[in-house]
């Protein structure tokens, strides 16, 4: 018997939820299993020496899509995940990024209070994967979402 006031919360990167562990989603959000979904987004398998991932973006460096005369880096666009799981059903769905927090909290409270599954996409900046200084962390998640490589909704 399931007891609709618990809801999990499972937490993932990228490559685990826009790759690997797809299915999971996939079939939480196909039987409307009441969790909250975070993908922490770095936009690549930075864990396993930064090669491409669906999340990784168009024209990207990665260690497997390396930018120069040859290739111009990720040739395809990052899978649209969110849009996926909308076309499925998905109850709720957004994008976050750590600068606007107050943002990102009040769509874990959203989140939380949906009945059913609902997922939350928050770009994770990398430093050593995107090659800036970590002081710069916040400063790069809002250039994400102020050029709208990156947006919130």
């Amino acid at each position: 018997m399931e007891d609709r006031d618990v809801k999990f919360v499972v937490f993932g990167g990228d490559g685990a939820t826009y790759d690997i562990g797809l299915q999971f989603i996939s079939g939480v959000i196909e039987r409307g299993q009441h969790i909250l979904y975070v993908c922490l987004n770095n936009e690549a398998y930075m864990n396993t020496g930064i090669q491409r991932s669906g999340a990784t973006p168009l024209g990207a460096w990665t260690t497997t899509t390396p930018v120069g005369k040859v290739l111009p880096g990720k040739t395809e666009h990052r899978k649209d995940l969110v849009g996926m799981f909308v076309a499925n059903g998905i109850p709720y769905a957004a994008q976050a990024a750590p600068h606007a927090w107050r943002d990102l909290m009040t769509k874990v409270q959203k989140a939380i209070s949906i009945e059913g599954p609902s997922y939350i996409d928050v770009i994770a900046p990398c430093p050593r994967g995107w090659r800036f200084p970590m002081d710069q962390t916040i400063y790069m998640s809002r250039l994400a979402v102020d050029t709208c490589m990156w947006p919130l909704y």
